[in-house]
């Protein structure tokens, strides 16, 4: 690195989140630098953006070794980032979630570089970014999507076309954990076309559960990915920006138990001891590949044409064990299940814009997007007491194709010199198709007494299938919706601003995917498992500062959200069927019920002198139904399926409060320096959605958590090379984020001893070195 690059790396900052860095000051001024956003598909201020608006650079990424996409959630407040199992990831914000095997669209959309993409792919390794910039609130308007609670876009970093830069990282922790980075660019042909390749190599010990049926206790995650990336300039007023991304991951997950046998045969498990039991071990192989084409053209000195292309297609194969306890122990009853996942996408954004006229600036485009993903799986089961010990396989299909299409507008209009209006509109049409099938597969284990009858045992359990989950006349649908935005922004002073602004979300209807023969005894079968469509109001009211002559800034925002027919998910419901017996419905049901969600965010930074920096967030948010019923066990006399009032119930199992502080202080030795840095995150108590899942002791909520992390190193003022010494989760935080209830073999056995746990990451401590050239 260069002298000359040193002041933007150095004064570089995250203006909305709590990680700030330290700004290399003159002995005259003292100042954060400001940051540029795209969050509006065009490159303004972040203090100028209407909206709240938190981005994390990519020095902080680097500054909190923050390895993977979960670890972003420490550098701010009000956000979720969940991986409950190796299958599956779910991103929450301001209040409310989505169950990630609901089959529920989204409440958070996450892109990269522009590009929306499964949640799988977001979940990966983080190496090599420019930044991430997590939008707030319903993104009707701009977005390929129309979430309603927010979105997340990663940019990767562009190749230089006149520099070149590179860096090697690498890191060794105790969790049996080594990350190896290294990333390097520069230009082919000055100023007019660069290359940049990085890559990185990540290993750990997962979640650290060991298996005290297969003698397992090394688990492993390890992730390889590789990144190419083109840029070409073939005039001023042309850019062409390619990216490809491979990424190969494999995990082992095991599920940990906690519990106590009521057979006595079994050990006794607490909360924290990361014991499974389970004799099939469990895990998940995920591979992706990832292709973005961009191009800018500026037709004149005002007028831009955009054009984002992009594709991705991904395998993910999983292998998970039912029987978590080993109730089953004879060797050849099998009771595993393998779902493999192939999804493949296109998408194409084009869009014209203004900029630089004196009373209106404004954006046409149009978007689609076509999504096809196919499930297919294999599970065995086995009938237990007081059934014979009967195994048999099935398999199923799950294909779901979705078409989208979008034309919008995003309008600026310079009302006075201080005072600008902001109109968007968005019409979005939805054309899906999905199904479910599960199929007989075979006879397995079968009782000595009962070999004589195979063929007849065999053709009594296929004649329940196949399962139809989705009928011919609910496969598919099309609908269309508009969605929007209105802002007003007023300049009241050079360094501070007020908006206020409106936007409307919308999440579209469908259908829950119950693959069981139960559903005929729903009072109206297979309908009673559709949904509307989700349409909500967002209001917002804001500011943004930067008080004390810009060594600091202070941003905040309160809002307030309606929501018509919101997607609510229900586990472990069941219905009766016609001897009045309740029958188990399998995964869950999706049902829409009105609610609100308000709440207030505020984040801010300050140098408080040249080498000490503070930065903090905070945020509160409640979400709850209004007027609302839902479906549950407890029934009424006459009903088949119970009707429960929700009125004033949570909507989700996001926390009220969550706060995140983090400072750097550091000393001059000579061209050196020290520096230490801590980073920490206050979770409050939050509701356990999975409590209606099982049956036995899951508790309705779990604790709040402090985790802390400290840094400390030695850097060359110059950046050029940096060595720390790290420990996040200092205090060793081991409380339990994660809870459901016993499984199908488990209650068979013994009405239900152990339950499913997850627990926040435990203590790591790891060393870094970073050389950047």
């Amino acid at each position: 690195m260069t002298h000359s690059a040193i002041p933007s790396r150095r004064n570089a900052m995250a203006a909305a989140v709590l990680a700030a860095s330290v700004a290399l000051p003159t002995q005259a001024q003292l100042v954060l630098e400001e940051v540029v956003v795209t969050a509006q598909k065009r490159e303004e201020t972040l203090q100028d953006v209407s909206a709240t608006v938190n981005v994390v650079t990519a020095e902080n990424v680097e500054k909190f070794q923050s390895f993977t996409f979960s670890d972003i959630e420490q550098q701010t407040a009000g956000l979720s980032l969940d991986t409950p199992n190796a299958r599956n990831s779910n991103i929450s914000m301001r209040g409310v979630s989505m169950d990630p095997e609901s089959g529920a669209s989204s409440t958070v959309d996450v892109y990269l570089n522009d590009q929306s993409v499964r949640f799988d792919i977001a979940f990966s390794q983080l190496y090599d970014l420019e930044r991430l910039e997590i939008l707030r609130g319903p993104q009707g308007t701009l977005q390929g999507r129309t979430s309603p609670a927010g979105a997340i876009n990663i940019i990767t970093k562009k190749p230089d076309l006149y520099e070149a830069q590179g860096y090697v990282s690498g890191t060794l922790s105790d969790n049996d954990g080594g990350n190896l980075q290294a990333a390097w660019g520069g230009p082919v042909s000055e100023g007019k076309f660069g290359m940049r390749i990085a890559g990185v190599f990540d290993l750990n010990n997962s979640n650290n559960v060991e298996n005290l049926t297969t003698g397992v206790d090394d688990p492993e995650n390890e992730a390889v990915s590789a990144r190419i990336s083109a840029l070409w300039a073939p005039s001023d007023n042309l850019e062409i920006d390619f990216m490809y991304q491979y990424f190969d991951r494999d995990t082992d997950g095991d599920q940990a138990l906690s519990g106590a046998d009521t057979l006595g045969e079994r050990p006794t498990i607490s909360d924290t001891d990361r014991v499974a039991l389970g004799k099939q071990p469990s895990g998940a192989e995920f591979e992706y590949d990832f292709l973005n084409l961009r191009i800018n053209w500026a037709i004149n000195d005002n007028l831009e044409l955009v054009s984002i292309t992009g594709y991705n297609d991904s395998v993910k194969d999983s292998v998970t064990e039912n029987d978590r306890a080993n109730y089953v122990t004879n060797p050849d009853a099998l009771t595993w299940q393998n779902a493999t996942t192939e999804a493949e996408s296109f998408s194409q954004e084009l869009r014209l814009s203004s900029s630089g006229n004196d009373v209106w600036d404004w954006m046409v485009g149009g978007y689609y997007a076509d999504l096809d993903t196919a499930t297919g799986f294999t599970a065995n089961t086995v009938l237990t007491p007081p059934n014979p010990e009967i195994g048999f396989s099935t398999f199923g299909a799950l294909p779901v194709e979705s078409d989208e299409y979008g034309l919008f507008t995003f309008n600026t209009f310079y009302v006075a010199e201080t005072v600008q209006l902001e109109v968007g509109l968005r019409y979005a049409k939805y054309e899906a198709f999905r199904r479910a099938d599960v199929f007989f597969g075979e006879l397995g284990v079968l009782p000595p007494a009962l070999e004589p009858i195979r063929d007849t045992v065999e053709a009594g359990i296929a004649a329940s299938f196949p399962i139809e989950g989705i009928s011919e006349k609910n496969e598919s649908s099309d609908e269309d919706a508009i969605t929007g935005s209105l802002k007003v922004r007023w300049d009241v002073a050079d360094s501070t601003s007020l908006y206020a602004s409106y936007n409307r979300g919308y999440r579209r209807s469908g259908i829950s995917i119950i693959p069981s023969p139960n559903i005929q005894f729903l009072p109206n079968g297979e309908d009673d498992l559709l949904h509307d469509e989700e349409e909500s109001d967002a209001f917002e009211i804001g500011f943004k500062s930067r008080p004390l002559n810009g060594r600091a800034s202070l941003n905040g925002a309160i809002y307030y959200q309606e929501y018509d027919g919101y997607l609510g998910f229900k586990r472990g419901l069941q219905v009766l069927d016609d001897d009045g017996q309740p029958q188990d419905l399998t995964g869950g049901i999706i049902f829409n019920g009105d609610a609100v969600v308000w709440g207030v965010e505020f984040d801010g930074q300050v140098l408080l002198t040249e080498t000490w920096n503070l930065g903090g967030a905070i945020a509160y948010q409640k979400g709850e139904y209004d007027g609302a019923t839902g479906p549950c066990n407890d029934r009424e006399p006459g009903e088949v399926i119970g009707e429960c009032d929700l009125d004033g119930e949570p909507i989700s199992g996001e926390p009220e409060w969550s706060v995140s502080l983090n400072t750097e202080f550091y000393l001059p030795f000579g061209n050196n320096e020290w520096y230490i840095r801590g980073l920490y995150k206050y979770t409050d108590e939050r509701l356990n959605q999975d409590a209606s899942a099982g049956i036995g002791p899951v508790r309705s909520e779990f604790e709040s958590t402090n985790i802390l992390s400290l840094y400390t190193g030695f850097r060359s003022q110059d950046y050029t090379w940096d060595a720390s010494l790290w420990a996040k989760n200092v205090t060793d935080e081991d409380a339990v984020n994660l809870q459901s209830g016993s499984d199908q073999y488990d209650l068979a056995a013994s009405g239900g001893s152990y339950t499913y746990v997850g627990n926040v990451p435990e203590r790591v401590i790891g060393v870094t070195a970073r050389y950047n050239f």
